[in-house]
């Protein structure tokens, strides 16, 4: 009995050294895998990570092919999901001078391991060399999701895909699947884009694909198109892009009654933001339709050049008018509607300016637009000469702007 409890005694000692020495050596095993494989592989001689870093230093030295073949094989029977193995095998394909035989193992990397950039940075070239700009943009998209900082590595090769006909329908199709990176790259294009009438039929295929253009993503190219004195083409684009109910709204001055929200891109209506005066469109007792346009101050100084709305007049003899009300309007210069040409320059008209208190009234002026001005900005502003011409306070009330070309 007392040799049997010895026996019992020693062979749980024995495996409870044994568990420790497997625990240990695996332990070991994985502290050294990536950095020194060979020390991970005397502790444990099937590691597949280090397997796998063996056969990527291996694979450097052409003099070392076939101890590279033999851990990248060893590396798939330890784990035989991983892609990454199968990229060892294909750059000794490849310096073997196999492309074919390289590109579908590059294919398995790629689909088995999709974190493996190395994998689908050579797919990408292999595709674009061979005239696939569909394949190509599916490992482009990959490479985006997993590591979003490499965007500016690809801008260049982007920007050339951008300018490229044959690729366009891919773009729009890899687009329409909403990636990440889309409005990104769209405002690359918009903005980097060197070549525009070859980067143009890119945005009306997304124009016209599933989902179309957002608002944020077709502002940056209308304002690009706007800075090269593409006003006309981008108020085409800008008005084609609208919902059909708002299309009813077009006119020299869009949405002139301000009865639908602005969005603040193209050729709509621009509000922005000022301490001291806070704009809004809200019901009022004669208003042309359901709403108006308010503007309110804080009897504080405030230089007020906050709404805007971009034109596309073409050169000619026009008339502004528009209906507004004074409430309790104080202001020493007045509040005025200005026509000015986008590219710069003194105003081309100014209404006269609004003060006071009154009922609704209407204000116009007659203008001319010159041949040197292929745009213009419709905007409310306070022309203070001076900080102190700056205060105002009250309110003022604008609807039913519209511009008519007169002879």
């Amino acid at each position: 009995m007392k040799n049997a409890r010895r026996l019992g005694f020693w062979a749980a000692a024995g495996l409870i050294a044994f568990t420790a020495w497997r625990v240990a050596s695996l332990g070991l095993a994985d502290h050294y895998a990536e950095t020194h494989p060979q020390r991970a592989l005397f502790w444990r001689d099937d590691h597949p990570v280090a397997l796998l870093r063996a056969a990527e230093a291996a694979v450097e030295d052409p003099a070392l092919a076939e101890e590279a073949k033999a851990y990248a094989e060893r590396a798939l029977q330890a784990d035989p999901l991983d892609g990454r193995p199968y990229r060892v095998l294909a750059q000794l394909a490849l310096a073997s001078a196999d492309e074919a035989r390289a590109a579908e193992l590059f294919k398995i990397a790629a689909r088995r391991a999709p974190r493996d950039l190395p994998a689908h940075a050579w797919l990408i070239d292999h595709h674009l060399r061979n005239g696939r700009p569909t394949e190509a943009l599916g490992h482009i998209d990959t490479m985006l999701r997993v590591q979003p900082s490499l965007f500016p590595r690809f801008e260049p090769l982007l920007l050339a895909l951008a300018a490229a006909e044959p690729a366009h329908a891919a773009l729009a199709g890899a687009l329409a699947k909403q990636p990440p990176w889309r409005g990104r790259f769209l405002s690359l294009v918009a903005n980097k884009g060197i070549d525009l009438d070859a980067v143009a039929p890119l945005f009306e295929a997304v124009r016209k694909g599933e989902g179309g253009l957002a608002a944020n993503e077709l502002g940056p190219w209308l304002d690009r198109l706007v800075r090269e004195g593409r006003v006309g083409q981008a108020y085409l684009l800008w008005a084609a892009n609208l919902p059909p109910e708002r299309q009813t709204s077009l006119g020299n001055v869009f949405n002139g009654g301000f009865e639908h929200a602005p969005e603040p891109v193209g050729f709509d209506w621009r509000m922005g933001r000022v301490a001291g005066a806070r704009i809004s469109r809200l019901a009022g007792e004669g208003a042309g339709g359901r709403l108006a346009l308010q503007v309110a101050f804080e009897d504080r100084r405030v230089p007020f050049n906050h709404l805007r709305q971009m034109l596309a007049l073409p050169p000619g003899n026009y008339e502004l008018s528009l209906r507004a009300r004074p409430d309790n309007l104080r202001t020493e210069r007045g509040l005025v509607w200005e026509i000015s040409c986008v590219k710069g320059g003194p105003a081309l008209a100014g209404t006269p300016p609004l003060r006071g208190q009154g009922s609704w009234r209407e204000l116009g002026v007659a203008f001319t637009v010159p041949e040197d001005c292929p745009g213009q900005w419709l905007a409310l502003r306070l022309p203070a000469r001076i900080p102190a011409e700056q205060r105002i306070g009250g309110r003022a009330w604008f609807d039913d702007l519209r511009i008519t070309r007169v002879p």
